[in-house]
């Protein structure tokens, strides 16, 4: 059953006049043409054919453009073809001319990681080239980077060793890990260290990290979240002092992330 098709087809010729253009038109006026200019600057014609199959069209649109290229005086030349249907244009036309981006704050809410560990798998080899560098970061196609997440194995590599954590270290990554897994809406205490997540830090503007106090006087505390930072599992983005404290911004890394899992 004849349906309609949709065929553009590249002559090998530019830098045409109006003039030209104007009579291809009008040799082609039946089939609804739309004359342009590829981007390598050859002239294209786009236009519907009715027929049967995908061969046929292409050899009607053929015939028909290279006739009207010669009775405009043209060179007749092909040098590219173009077919869908015509439920496959208007679907394409419908997109948006630009894909969704993302960025790498987007790219660890689709993981489910920290921004580190986004930042991190960014620069793998396998992962989706960045369409863009802003000041602000790397920008990614969405599309492309869920379909890095489909094919990511987690699991790969060999198990990763125990980390020897402190009483206070231990205490502290478990205060974090509450706060992570309430949304960072509860305020958690760690015991005699006087270590307590803010019930702000969802709402700091500071995306990603877990704002927490301890006691100035807490020597304990400063020394294990050195200790932790020392030991990659987590990153400290602020320490400022208030009138209770010593306020801090802190992050957990993906090697953070695992000991939280596997260690507590």
């Amino acid at each position: 059953m004849p349906q309609a098709w949709s065929i553009e087809v590249e002559l090998g010729v530019n830098d045409v006049s109006d003039d030209l253009v104007e009579e291809l038109v009008e040799h082609l006026i039946d089939h609804s043409p739309a004359i342009g200019t590829a981007p390598n600057g050859n002239l294209s014609a786009r236009i519907f054919i009715e027929a049967g199959t995908a061969r046929q069209a292409i050899d009607n649109a053929l015939r028909e453009v290279t006739a009207a290229a010669k009775e405009a005086g043209l060179p007749t030349i092909v040098v590219g073809v173009d077919l869908v249907t015509e439920e496959e244009l208007d679907r394409r036309l419908a997109e948006p001319s630009v894909p969704e981006l993302v960025g790498i704050s987007e790219i660890a809410e689709m993981l489910s990681v920290v921004r580190q560990r986004a930042t991190q798998l960014s620069q793998r080899p396998d992962f989706p080239p960045a369409v863009a560098h802003l000041k602000s970061g790397p920008v990614f196609v969405r599309e492309q980077v869920a379909a890095f997440e489909q094919r990511w194995d987690r699991r790969s590599g060999r198990p990763a060793k125990p980390v020897d954590l402190t009483s206070a270290e231990r205490n502290v990554l478990a205060v974090l890990s509450a706060c992570v897994n309430a949304n960072g809406s509860l305020v958690r205490g760690a015991g005699e260290l006087g270590f307590a997540v803010l019930p702000s830090s969802a709402e700091s503007g500071h995306e990603g990290h877990i704002h927490a106090r301890y006691p100035a006087r807490s020597a304990v505390v400063g020394e294990a979240l050195r200790g932790l930072a020392k030991k990659n599992l987590l990153s400290i983005e602020e320490n400022a002092p208030d009138d209770e404290g010593i306020v801090v911004g802190l992050e957990l890394t993906s090697k953070g992330e695992r000991v939280v899992s596997t260690q507590l």
